[in-house]
């Protein structure tokens, strides 16, 4: 909840496509959400690793699970998948071939729900995101707003901590 899960995984899919030196041969990034529309996901896929719009238009779900499956099974790929809710994303079902897996190919996906972490199978590495402390909130804060601002009038400061303080820590909201 405006921790920056979503910020972090801009970061990550940013600094894969700015810099060459990785080790994966694709990186594909799609925003699951509450109701996850399985058919943008499949497109967003679908977009990264080349089919055009127009080659995929009178394509069932099915056919282009299996253009998936058949492209990616011979890549090295991460799958940035952003905001999952509490529903199961079946992978296999849109064509995420997992036994890439084993060589090298990575998922990643960020959730405000941890049960969901168990739900899709995530085994390693969880990271958990939390709110930031009142130090960093003011900070933050500070940091957005500046210095001139803050020094405007005497009453600003004290303003800017009540303000910080109400945010809770959330850095989307500060």
């Amino acid at each position: 909840i405006g921790v920056g899960k979503t910020t972090l995984l801009n970061q990550v899919n940013n600094k894969f496509c700015g810099d060459e030196q990785h080790h994966f041969d694709v990186v594909i990034r799609s925003v699951v959400s509450r109701e996850p529309n399985m058919k943008q996901i499949q497109e967003d896929i679908g977009k990264r690793i080349g089919f055009s719009k127009n080659s995929w238009q009178d394509k069932s779900f099915e056919e282009r699970a299996s253009d998936i499956t058949n492209t990616l099974k011979h890549k090295k790929f991460v799958l940035l998948l952003d905001d999952i809710w509490e529903s199961e994303i079946d992978l296999t079902k849109l064509g995420v071939p997992l036994q890439t897996l084993d060589s090298g190919s990575r998922i990643v996906f960020t959730t405000r729900f941890e049960g969901t972490c168990g739900k899709m199978g995530a085994h390693k590495n969880r990271y958990k995101v939390f709110c930031l402390g009142d130090d960093d909130a003011r900070k933050l804060f500070e940091g957005v707003v500046g210095r001139y601002v803050l020094n405007k009038h005497p009453d600003i400061p004290k303003l800017a901590e009540d303000v910080a303080r109400q945010c809770h820590g959330l850095p989307l909201a500060l």
